[in-house]
């Protein structure tokens, strides 16, 4: 259950595993508007301007949880476009505040964490902030293209090396299934997307986390519009296995602290553990799931 405070707009988003996070509202809505994303349409895109209301919250968080409060989530889509001496003000206010706080996250956008300097990224660690959530999608510039991400795989590798030189975390989540039912566009979306995670790789051993997710086509959407006049087809239960298995198997074999997890509800099929150490287990069990799917004449 989340902590909430404050001027959060519904509906409210946030990663599975901030579960448990205080919900800070530091934007409203999302800077981009993905072809496949439902999530935020029905918000307009607005920075919070007056950072002492946002202290207040804070604070009313703290009067209302005590020191229950371990982790912070500062919402909405993109709240990573928000100045980074704001970033650190609030940042610093949070851990002032909250004593047994051990996390501050937020969604970000590559653009956004490149336009800011290494400098302003160590700074913003250094008062606290620790993790970013990103969704990458695709390591396939012209899969990247056709949704509107609006970065490209030298963007998410730059963005992710200035991340780890600034001792913040990186998660960064791949879409399954973006790329439609062509077995070629298919397998390259899967390649392009391993190439970059072996890019990403930070250079010192430390703690990076990759969360492949499946497409769910939503009404509303660009992706949904094109399902229907027949412009993009979903590819199969099948399909998005193979895409799975290909995606680990083009990883380098020497990954080291790669968090590598599947089981979001969208999934298939549930993997969690690290990368380097366990992917041949992970190739496996994906081979056994697609062979039980075939033997059994399943291809959903």
């Amino acid at each position: 259950m989340n902590f909430v405070v404050g001027n959060l707009t519904e509906p409210v988003f946030r990663p599975p595993s901030e579960w448990d996070a205080l919900l800070i509202a530091v934007t409203n809505g999302c800077t981009h508007r993905c072809t496949f994303c439902s999530m935020y349409r029905t918000k307009k895109f607005e920075i919070r301007k007056e950072i002492d209301e946002i202290k207040q919250e804070i604070d009313l968080a703290r009067s209302m949880y005590g020191n229950q409060v371990r982790k912070i989530f500062f919402e909405d889509g993109n709240a990573f476009t928000v100045k980074p001496e704001t970033l650190i003000e609030i940042t610093a206010y949070c851990h002032q505040v909250l004593p047994n706080l051990e996390k501050v996250s937020a969604y970000a956008h590559a653009k956004d964490i490149l336009k800011k300097s290494d400098e302003e990224l160590a700074d913003l660690a250094r008062a606290g902030f620790t993790m970013v959530y990103v969704g990458i999608e695709s390591g396939d510039d012209e899969v990247l293209k056709a949704c509107r991400k609006g970065a490209s795989q030298d963007d998410f590798e730059l963005a992710a090396q200035k991340c780890h030189r600034a001792g913040i975390a990186w998660s960064g989540i791949f879409l399954l299934g973006l790329a439609g039912n062509d077995p070629e566009k298919s397998r390259k979306h899967a390649i392009e997307s391993a190439k970059l995670i072996n890019r990403m790789a930070p250079p010192e051993p430390i703690p990076w986390y990759i969360s492949p997710l499946t497409l769910e086509i939503a009404p509303g959407t660009e992706l949904w519009t094109q399902q229907q006049n027949g412009a993009f087809q979903m590819g199969s239960f099948i399909q998005i296995l193979e895409e799975l298995y290909t995606m680990i198997e083009h990883t380098d074999d020497h990954l080291r602290n790669c968090v590598f997890n599947t089981n979001h509800a969208s999934n298939y099929l549930s993997l969690k553990g690290e990368l380097g150490d366990q992917k041949q287990a992970f190739l496996n069990t994906i081979e056994k799931a697609i062979s039980h799917t075939r033997r059994h004449n399943h291809n959903w």
